[in-house]
């Protein structure tokens, strides 16, 4: 009898986009869409004031270190154009990602720029807090596919809730396919905007096949909660990761998929006081390649 995955793998055979694998193979590929933000070019403008007006493609260049902002969809993609959302536990603020890319005529081999996050007053977009991440707009084969915030309840303290943002990343190998989600969070503490988590990995899907049948596949779905304990003053994070493997090969013309490993592997991740330590095997593939 033959599996979803197995009547999957056999009909994507015949597929010449390399991208396409990927992102139908992987059970985290349909990650949230991107957080669309009108009030793109103003939240820019409150936070370079001298910069100038954005171009016809809604590009707009600092004129330092080759720097170039993305107000609109345009050549590098949806990943890398501003985004913001309403924090909906505090509506008075809005959180804002501004991609700081390098502005190279060619990203046929990948991007290389900085993400700044900032927490601004929502009436007046005058900034409230912000941090810089260097690096983590940067990919390669391994492509940056969406960027988007995660405003649920992550309550580290009393009074406390953090906030996370989400990359997505997605292989260009038709013969391996990889896609993964990474999280980060952020607090608000004593000495403003911090990052505490960098780079658990959300989801993870990887292969290796004939491009035919068969092959073998992975993956892995990470939940977090806040826990009842506490440590450093901030509330431990337990997270269960589900992992599934399964092999497929062809039986009697018939593309067939066998699961022949799954479970679930519960862990606890203790601040230190400054970030919440991520074991290696949870750590993400762009908290290893940003600087």
């Amino acid at each position: 009898m033959t599996t979803p995955i197995s009547d999957m793998l056999r009909s994507l055979s015949a597929l010449a986009a390399p991208l396409a694998l990927a992102a139908l193979l992987a059970p985290g590929a349909a990650h949230a869409a991107r957080d669309a933000c009108p009030q793109a070019e103003a939240i820019v403008r409150a936070a370079y004031p001298q910069a100038p007006a954005a171009d016809k493609d809604g590009n707009l260049r600092l004129g330092r270190d080759n720097i170039v902002i993305r107000i609109a969809d345009a050549d590098y993609g949806e990943p890398f154009a501003v985004i913001c959302k309403t924090w909906p536990a505090h509506p008075d603020l809005l959180l804002a990602a501004i991609p700081l890319m390098q502005d190279t005529p060619n990203q046929d081999d990948g991007h290389t720029g900085d993400l700044r996050i900032l927490v601004l007053d929502r009436a007046t977009l005058k900034t409230r807090h912000d941090i810089l991440l260097p690096g983590v707009m940067s990919d390669d084969a391994i492509r940056i596919t969406n960027v988007s915030f995660d405003t649920a309840r992550y309550d580290l303290a009393p009074g406390r809730r953090a906030f996370g943002l989400r990359i997505s990343h997605v292989g260009a190998s038709r013969a391996n396919p990889f896609d993964e989600t990474s999280l980060r969070l952020f607090d608000i503490g004593p000495k403003g905007l911090a990052m505490v988590l960098d780079g658990l990995i959300a989801s993870r899907s990887t292969g290796e096949w004939d491009t035919n049948c068969a092959g073998r596949f992975n993956s892995r779905v990470v939940t977090l909660s806040v826990g009842d304990t506490a440590t450093h003053g901030q509330g431990d994070l337990v997270t269960s990761e589900s992992y599934e493997s399964s092999r497929a090969a062809l039986q009697k013309g018939d593309c067939q998929e066998k699961v022949v490993d799954k479970g679930k592997i519960p862990r606890t991740l203790k601040f230190d006081g400054q970030r919440y330590q991520i074991p290696e095997k949870l750590r993400s593939l762009d908290r290893d390649n940003a600087g």
